[in-house]
């Protein structure tokens, strides 16, 4: 018996455009593939789309999306070139891509899965430049996934030759854009389209807001000679993609952004003039070159980056990164940026306060401290009985400060037979450490390290008057967790009694500067 060849149908049937609503897609990328395509049509004619603006007078290249909350749709209109009926088709039927996938339009996937996934039914009504017809056709994706029906129909018209622009209208979007969300779209698509728009040749419109982004605020300094230096660099380099046998170039700028800033910090990468990687508050900030947490590279280090060639993901938020390619990237960008990670670590704006205006802030608060009011007070407090300790209890350790501090500055206060005596340490050099650290050298000693460079700190520290009301709040801190470890059973901090401490030690210490002596006369 001879073999048997069977075959296998592998087209996928229509109902797989209801599946596209699952697709983890975030709104402004999804808005994105509508403004890839119409983008990418409008370089494909840009010579002569360009001539036919200034006949009309219409300026430029424009795209206008329109979220209609009342309607519950979604509209994305263009003036670029439009579709004849076979570009039509492309647009509409699954894994069509272009002839040329060197643009920004590659898998002839975006527009239908974005569409599935923002609603319900969607129609696409296009007129392309020079033809005499105009076409409209719908997508019902819940009708087409029941009736398994392959056909879709297009009304042609009648239109004038001189009319052009292509018309995305989705209707029963599965999740309204709503507060935060509106806002962020607008913010994230003026990042994503950046070049374009920092060029001038193309405008964006979100629900009548023209979209725009401004060049970011750049470090720079005065040199003795009297030239400037903007921290601003051009970079290129290369990656081998071992996996593919290929090379795939990088290049672009990296800066320091002055003033700082977590939301807008951070590279972007882009692919073919379009950001895919970063943006406000999605910085690209990998640990071995912007470090941890809120480190000051965290908040100034930033840069484009663009990887045109790149493998991307077929929703274009995210590079391919197989065969260990992204750490590759990181290990040959790191050595691009040695010397801004430096520069951002180190740069101060304002210097750590010096230690005359520190003991001049000092002045008033050691008036308080040696008042016998305020003594006398605090000794009220100790004598209370120990209340009981709630459950809750504070178990982390403060850590000490490994550098070289300023300081100290001392306040005494004396309490019947015991002195307790309260240093207070300043330091700029470590930007990580906390704003305020305590420890317990001995029983009556108690040391406080200030982190001048934390951003809670940083506005203040050119304000004399400030600063003695941070030294005034960081001490009476200091001083009820004394006062709440002392009355203690477990010598644990209770936060209720932590609380209570706190509010009685401000009270006395506002009091004596008002020069009241009703603390004494309290109890």
């Amino acid at each position: 018996m001879p073999n048997e060849q069977l075959t296998i149908n592998i087209r996928p049937p229509v109902s797989v455009y209801s599946t596209y609503r699952r697709l983890s897609y975030l709104p402004w990328y999804a808005i994105a593939e509508f403004v890839d395509n119409s983008s990418q049509n409008y370089h494909d004619h840009k010579h002569e789309l360009d001539k036919v603006y200034k006949r009309e007078g219409v300026g430029k290249f424009t795209i206008k999306i329109q979220y209609d909350s009342d309607r519950n749709t979604l509209q994305i209109y263009d003036n670029a070139n439009g579709m004849d009926f076979s570009e039509l088709q492309r647009a509409v039927i699954l894994n069509s891509p272009p002839a040329d996938i060197s643009g920004r339009c590659e898998f002839g996937m975006g527009l239908k899965t974005a569409a599935c996934w923002f609603g319900r039914k969607w129609t696409i009504e296009t007129k392309r430049l020079g033809l005499e017809e105009k076409y409209s056709v719908t997508v019902d994706v819940e009708d087409i996934s029941h009736e398994s029906d392959e056909t879709l129909v297009v009304d042609a018209t009648k239109a004038k030759p001189s009319e052009h622009y292509t018309i995305i209208t989705i209707e029963g979007l599965y999740k309204p854009i709503k507060g935060r969300t509106a806002g962020r779209i607008k913010d994230q698509l003026s990042s994503i389209y950046r070049a374009d728009l920092q060029i001038g040749g193309i405008e964006i419109w979100w629900n009548g807001t023209q979209l725009s982004f401004p060049q970011p605020p750049f470090l720079e300094e005065m040199q003795s000679d009297g030239s400037k230096t903007v921290w601003r660099k051009e970079i290129s380099f290369q990656v081998p993609w071992d996996v593919e046998h290929k090379v795939l170039p990088v290049n672009g700028w990296i800066g320091i952004r002055i003033p700082a800033s977590q939301r807008d910090a951070g590279f972007v990468l882009m692919r073919r003039g379009r950001v895919v990687i970063g943006g406000p508050e999605k910085g690209y900030k990998p640990e071995e070159i912007f470090g941890q947490g809120n480190s000051y590279r965290s908040q100034r280090l930033i840069g484009e980056l663009n990887l045109d060639n790149w493998p991307v993901t077929q929703a274009k938020d995210a590079f391919d990164w197989t065969g260990g390619l992204e750490d590759v990237f990181i290990d040959l960008l790191k050595e691009k940026c040695k010397d801004y990670m430096e520069k951002a670590e180190g740069h101060r704006e304002r210097k750590p306060p010096a230690k005359e205006e520190m003991q001049e802030a000092a002045s008033e608060i050691k008036k308080i401290f040696e008042n016998p009011v305020f003594s006398s007070a605090i000794k009220t407090e100790i004598s209370l009985p120990t209340p009981i300790p709630t459950p809750k209890q504070y178990t982390e350790d403060i850590k000490k400060i490994h550098s070289v501090s300023e300081g100290p500055l001392i306040f005494n206060l004396q309490l019947q037979n015991d002195q307790w005596i309260f240093k207070i340490y300043w330091q700029g050099q470590i930007s990580d450490a906390h704003w305020m650290s305590v420890e317990y050298p001995s029983d009556t000693e108690i040391h406080i390290y200030l982190n001048s460079s934390h951003p809670f700190f940083e506005p203040y520290i050119d304000n004399l008057q400030m600063l003695e009301l941070l030294q005034k709040f960081v001490l009476s801190l200091a001083l009820a967790e004394k006062l709440a470890r002392q009355s203690s059973k477990d010598n644990m901090i209770h936060a209720g009694d932590f609380r209570n401490y706190m509010n009685r030690v401000l009270r006395y210490a506002s009091e004596i500067r008002g020069g009241s002596n009703d603390a004494a006369n309290r109890n």
